[in-house]
């Protein structure tokens, strides 16, 4: 069992096929769990970077895209909110397929934030992103407000974002209330005890 509290960054990591991305599916209410229930609190409005940034491809100008979204918005509304976003009078008119990975990932925050999300879920966010795009988005991460889930194999990214890590391995699921630099010495002294305790248990038989 487990809860996601207000402000909390928790990265998700453990070998490839525990399950991770499984587990962002049922907290998104894509998968149903087989026993339990995974369910959101009151005025929780979660939001995935990878469903928004598939929206930002293909033909057609970056302003557009927004516009169905957010039908009470004007361009200018737009623009500004994209200018925070650091997206420029040439982003906005620019034809959304011309945009580079960093920049639709922008896009996406933007319309992310727009809509009001206070949860944000994020799988692998840094794949195809150059080192400025990475490090726009780690700062951006860091100062923003409300809650955090991500599972990334940059461990540079994890060290400085998480707050708790959640562990999957061996078929369960560890809270580790921590950041990632505490979760390794504290998981490789867990490690160490266990092994002490198998060879104790050896040599008794």
């Amino acid at each position: 069992s487990i809860q996601v509290d207000a402000g909390e960054r928790i990265g998700i990591t453990g070998p490839n096929g525990a399950g991770k991305s499984t587990l962002l599916r049922l907290l998104l209410g894509r998968q149903q769990p087989d026993e339990g229930r995974a369910s959101l609190g009151a005025n929780v409005a979660i939001g995935e970077i990878d469903q928004v940034r598939a929206e930002f491809s293909g033909p057609g100008r970056l302003v557009d895209r927004f516009e169905p979204r957010m039908p009470s918005w004007s361009t200018a509304d737009v623009r500004t909110l994209l200018a925070k976003f650091g997206l420029r009078a040439d982003h906005v008119e620019r034809a959304v397929d011309e945009l580079s990975p960093g920049e639709r990932t922008r896009a996406g925050l933007a319309l992310l934030q727009a809509g009001g999300t206070n949860v944000l879920v994020l799988d692998e966010p840094t794949n195809h992103l150059d080192i400025e795009a990475i490090e726009w988005l780690e700062s951006f991460l860091l100062k923003r407000r409300g809650s955090l889930l991500f599972i990334t194999h940059d461990r540079a990214l994890t060290h400085r974002l998480a707050t708790r890590i959640l562990e999957l391995d061996r078929g369960g699921l560890s809270s580790w209330a921590c950041d990632y630099a505490t979760f390794l010495r504290r998981r490789e002294a867990q490690l160490e005890s266990e092994g002490k305790q198998d060879r104790q248990f050896d040599d008794r038989l």
